[in-house]
């Protein structure tokens, strides 16, 4: 057949191949910084979201660096193959992947303090004792590597495999290198974020310690609307 099918391509990988053509153009060049996201997302007509995602990859390939409170600047000049649309297209997007936790995770909150163990309760406050250290020294690396065991030993708290196997792989692309650059820059762009992100964490513990499933449906929801609303500063 002469013509296939059209795909839909993700916005983050559109922005990213407008920024790598700009810089090739050399309408940046190195050591230019970019202009804000703010400005970026209205000139191309998307959601700052789409924009960090963007952004993230850049870095992660070494085109860009973001210099916390001053900018994101041109660190290289790109080559083809552009690696940063290649990544964005080849791992889910991580703002997508929020979406869906937020919907199955208040869910997952309701039922495992319907059910929750001895034995749950202690796996969940070791990995919320690591992330009070980590928010304490602001240590991104220990934070998230504190934060999936969290997540992952709340959803063992539930005691259905059917659930933890549909919702095990939301929680296992925050750990892909485009999720975890687009979170750090969240964190050290304001060293609080460590601590009000382990504060809803701590919420959703104190809510499964006591039983209450409204209250930790409750409690899910506040950290997914604290971490979307840093997404969309």
């Amino acid at each position: 057949m002469p013509f296939q099918k059209i795909a839909t391509r993700r916005k983050s990988a559109q922005v990213a191949e407008q920024i790598t053509e700009a810089i090739r153009r050399a309408a940046y060049r190195v050591g230019d910084r970019l202009p804000p996201e703010r400005v970026l997302a209205d000139e191309m007509g998307v959601s700052r979201p789409s924009v960090r995602e963007a952004l993230s990859a850049l870095q992660i390939v070494g085109v860009l660096e973001s210099r916390p409170g001053d900018g994101t600047y041109v660190v290289r000049t790109p080559e083809p193959p552009d690696a940063a649309v290649a990544l964005l297209e080849s791992e889910d997007s991580p703002v997508e992947t929020l979406e869906a936790r937020r919907i199955l995770e208040r869910g997952v909150a309701q039922a495992a303090a319907a059910r929750i163990t001895p034995a749950a309760l202690a796996a969940l406050a070791g990995a919320l004792e690591a992330m009070r250290r980590a928010a304490t020294s602001r240590d991104f690396d220990a934070f998230a590597e504190a934060n999936g065991p969290f997540h992952v030993a709340l959803l063992h708290a539930t005691g259905n495999p059917v659930l933890e196997r549909a919702v095990r792989p939301l929680i296992d692309v925050m750990g892909q290198r485009l999720a975890q650059e687009l979170r750090r820059r969240e964190y050290l762009l304001d060293g609080a974020f460590f601590d009000a992100v382990y504060a809803t964490h701590r919420e959703i513990y104190d809510a499964l310690h006591a039983g209450d499933a409204s209250r930790a449906a409750g409690a899910m929801d506040r950290h997914f609307d604290l971490i979307e609303a840093s997404l969309r500063a």
